[in-house]
Order: C-alpha cells, then sequence, then structure tokens
C-alpha cells in the first residue's frame, strides 16, 4: 500500500515552481509528526511531501494524509478537496483538527484523526487496506514517544542538518494558553517521562552536533532534567532548550545547562507576559527582566522569549521597545483574539511594506531591523562568546527577519 503524507503550509508559504521556496532554509524544517509516522511504517510504502519546498503530485496512492497546523484549514482545502475528487481517500490531522469541535468540522473533511495519530495509525492501515476507512479517529489520551525518522522531501532546499528530540511527552505550558499548545490537545493534563537509557541512545544515534529539544519546560521537573543533562554533556551537543519562569529558581540547574552545551534557551510566556503590562509603566521591572536576561547571557547563553498578546487594543510601539530594552536576542510573538465562545484563537498575523506601529507586525519589525540587529551582533561576544554569535545568534536573527519579511505568517 503507498501513502502519501503531506505537510500542508500557508498560503503565502507554498511553493512557486521557477522560484526558491519562501522563508529562511533555516526554519524549513520537516514536519515532525509526519517523521513519527514514516519511523512506524515500511519505507517503500510512505512518500513525505512538503508544500513549503514543492508542488503536490498526484500518484498511485491508497491513502493520502494531509496535517494542518493552526490556521492552515484554508489553505489545505484545495489540496484535501484534489485528492477526494479523483477517488483517493484523504485523512487531515494535526493539531487544527484536533481542536475542531463537532460543529467546527467543514464539509470537505471526509476523515479525520482527533488527537496523536501515531496511537491509531495501526488501526488505520488496517482499515484502508480493507477498504473501510472511519470518518473520525480518536486516540486516547495517552502520551508516548515515537523516534522520529526523519526525512527532507527537497534536502537541497531544506534544513538538512535539522535533528530534535523530546524527553517529556505532554503540555507543560502557563494554563491559560494550553489550548494553544499541541501537546495539551493530544494530551490533556497527562505526561510521559522517558527513561535516561532510551533518550541516551537516541541522542548518541543522531549525527549531527546541533540538536533541538521539544519539550516545553526543563523547569517544570528539575531534579528529572539535572540528572539527564548531567549525564549528556559528555558527549559535547549543542542544545536549543525552553524553560520557563521557575527555572530562575534552580541557578544548580542553570549552570549545568551551560555546561551541556546548551547555546539557545527560549523563556516561555511566564516569563514575560504577567509582567508585560508593568514594565510598560515600571522602570523597575524593566530592570528586573533585564538582569534576568544578563543573567543567562553570562553563561553564554543566548536569550529568547515567547509571549501571546492580543492581536488589537495593545500599544505595540511601547512593547517593542521594552523589548529591545531587556535586551533579548529572539522573540516569538503570537496573537490572539476571542472567539464567540470567549476563547483565544491564533491570528496570523503577516508583514507588508507599510506595517504601523498599532498594528501586531510591528513588534517584529523593529525587533529585527537591521540597525538593532547590527547592534546586537557588535555587542554580544563580549556575553556569550564570538563562536555562539556567529554560528548561532546571527544565523538565528537573519532567518527570524528573512522569514517576517517574506510574509511567513507569525
Amino acid at each position: 500500500m503507498k501513502i502519501l503524507a503531506v505537510a500542508a503550509a500557508f498560503e503565502s508559504q507554498k511553493f512557486v515552481g521557477g522560484y526558491p521556496p519562501k522563508g529562511a532554509r533555516l526554519f524549513l524544517q520537516p514536519d515532525i509528526e509526519i517523521c513519527r509516522l514514516a519511523s512506524l511504517t515500511n519505507e517503500d510504502e510512505f512518500v513525505y511531501q512538503d508544500e513549503r519546498v514543492e508542488i503536490i503530485g498526484q500518484g498511485d496512492f491508497q491513502l493520502v494524509l494531509v496535517r494542518i497546523q493552526f490556521n492552515q484549514e484554508e489553505s489545505a482545502r484545495p489540496l484535501v478537496e484534489r485528492f477526494t475528487e479523483i477517488g483517493i481517500p484523504v485523512l487531515v490531522f494535526g493539531p487544527q483538527v484536533t481542536a475542531w469541535d463537532d460543529t467546527e468540522v467543514p464539509g470537505w473533511v471526509k476523515h479525520m484523526v482527533r488527537g496523536d495519530i501515531t496511537l491509531v495509525w495501526d488501526r488505520i492501515l488496517q482499515d484502508c487496506k480493507s477498504g473501510k476507512l472511519q470518518p473520525l479517529y480518536s486516540a486516547p489520551q495517552e502520551p508516548h514517544y515515537v523516534v522520529p525518522r526523519f526525512i527532507f522531501p527537497q534536502p537541497l532546499l531544506m534544513n538538512n542538518h535539522y535533528q530534535a528530540v523530546q524527553f517529556v511527552r505532554g503540555c507543560a505550558c502557563p494554563l491559560e494558553f494550553k489550548k494553544l499548545c499541541p501537546e495539551f490537545l493530544y494530551y490533556g493534563e497527562r505526561t510521559a517521562f522517558r527513561s535516561r537509557d532510551e533518550i541516551v541512545g537516541e541522542v548518541v544515534s543522531l549525527p549531527g552536533k546541533y540538536i533541538h529539544l521539544l519539550d516545553d519546560d526543563v523547569a517544570c521537573a528539575p531534579d528529572y532534567y539535572y540528572k539527564l543533562f548531567a549525564h549528556l554533556w559528555r558527549y559535547r551537543r549543542h542544545w536549543r532548550v525552553n524553560a520557563g519562569e521557575h527555572l530562575f529558581d534552580y541557578p544548580a540547574l542553570i549552570r549545568l545547562l551551560s555546561k551541556a552545551g546548551v547555546k539557545i534557551i527560549f523563556l516561555n510566556e511566564t516569563f514575560l507576559n504577567s509582567r508585560l503590562e508593568q514594565a510598560l509603566t515600571s522602570e523597575a521591572m524593566v530592570k528586573y527582566l533585564y538582569r534576568r536576561v544578563k543573567f543567562l547571557q553570562s553563561r553564554r547563553m543566548l536569550v529568547g522569549a515567547r509571549l501571546v498578546l492580543p492581536a488589537t487594543g495593545v500599544d505595540f510601539r511601547q512593547i517593542a521597545n521594552v523589548l529591545t530594552r531587556i535586551d533579548l536576542d529572539f522573540i516569538e510573538p503570537r496573537f490572539v483574539a476571542i472567539d464567540h465562545e470567549g476563547q483565544p484563537r491564533l491570528v496570523p498575523v503577516c508583514y507588508h511594506p507599510m506595517v504601523q506601529s498599532d498594528e501586531p507586525g510591528w513588534l517584529m519589525s523593529r525587533f529585527y531591523a537591521f540597525d538593532l540587529l547590527v547592534d546586537r551582533f557588535v555587542r554580544r561576544p563580549r556575553r556569550v562568546g564570538f563562536h555562539s554569535t556567529l554560528w548561532y545568534l546571527i544565523p538565528y536573527s537573519l532567518a527570524y527577519r528573512q522569514n517576517f519579511l517574506e510574509g511567513i505568517p507569525i
């Protein structure tokens, strides 16, 4: 049985023949969920295509899978309808699909998966082979880990050095943002911790030096992560990790992360969201945040921050000024609006040439402005070292800037 798995893309990022892919090559990474499915399927039966780097062709497939990220349902619709019209069953899955309630499922969706598709993959294959594919597959909320088999549909166009692992499955996001987290949608409040031997075996098998740790927060279980990195530091890898505000309660863990090779640490919404409003009017709060950032940078780690903001009704110029003053290296903002049920809904924000200071796009436009980037590039080697500046700060900063200027939705 031949299976085609497609990673859907935003309309503005879909590949156009004769032109290079849109967005920075550094962020053109393979879809991790599809790579997990690939590891559960015979290699000669599984084809992965990505709308960001190629035009999706038609072939002799018995099943088409389409992964839909948040806010991608309209851009994925033509692809689903095209295969449905020629009689090939299409199964959609992903965070957006899981977030739909029964009244929100579009009419063009005939088969879908709620939850982690790897948990129902065997049943899907059996039903497809017997010609009895079900309209809905509901995966149990049982977090588990599948080692991905990384596939690069167009290796020359993608970041073919990308590597990622996950130590803990489950959501560790702040309570108010859990519904925006795929791990929460898949597993609810449940988590699963992997064993040290299992993790070490996977890390050692990865050929590259740089590894992206997908866990939400290394400070949610400090003893667990301390023991892991106390062992992993000897393998001389470079890491990108995520952490919450509680990380600063564990200075020993911070020192170990630095020693173990963490080059980039992204602070989640607990660091800024609860303090940003006060920082707009309080110089003392700005200095407090600045000292936190400098503490991590003094350990030779670059510091990024995620924040969630309303899409309207806030002073983006002031916020951009605060983010610049606390001297972060990277930001990843997300913008939300409240839907008719009172729930937060992600709003895609794109660059346009005349972006104004009252628009959410102003944050990225100002933070990654060329003059501010040059200023960071000049000052940062004294804090984090020349190597981290050259190999991590400069490439990632320019990649964020390129993605934004090319209209990739935030």
